[in-house]
């Protein structure tokens, strides 16, 4: 099942940077928990309402963003994902790319109940259980 979880999280940050809501949204429960880091807590929810509210300010703020996955490593019932964005400000057109968080995503009976934003990839490793990884 673990590789089943992989394959859906993969699917899940394709369907996002094609800003395919719906088919990001697929395999997520429907009062799944989307949680951002301490600093960035407010913009935090539940279900996908809030997640594509979201996305939506997002795509409000820039004309690019891309999250591009790095490694994907297999937790069992959590998938932890390396991230790398990549940004460019509407109508600045500044650019950043940075690995400025990292994903968990946490499944119950193949589907995504938690979506978790971390800052350091060591703090992602741990929150998805794995610590016999290079990264640690």
């Amino acid at each position: 099942m673990s590789q089943e979880n992989v394959a859906k999280t993969r699917d899940y940050i394709e369907a996002y940077n094609r800003r395919d809501f719906d088919a990001a949204l697929r395999n997520c429960d429907p009062r799944v928990e989307w949680v951002l880091p301490a600093h960035q807590s407010a913009d935090s929810g539940v279900g996908h309402y809030q997640i594509r509210r979201f996305w939506e300010g997002l795509d409000e703020t820039f004309d690019e963003l891309r999250l591009d996955p790095q490694e994907f490593v297999d937790g069992g019932d959590r998938v932890a994902v390396r991230l790398r964005y990549y940004v460019r400000g509407k109508g600045s057109g500044l650019e950043l790319e940075s690995e400025m968080y990292h994903q968990v995503t946490t499944f119950r009976d193949g589907v995504m109940v938690r979506i978790e934003y971390l800052g350091s990839w060591p703090e992602a490793l741990e929150a998805a259980g794995i610590d016999d990884h290079p990264g640690l």
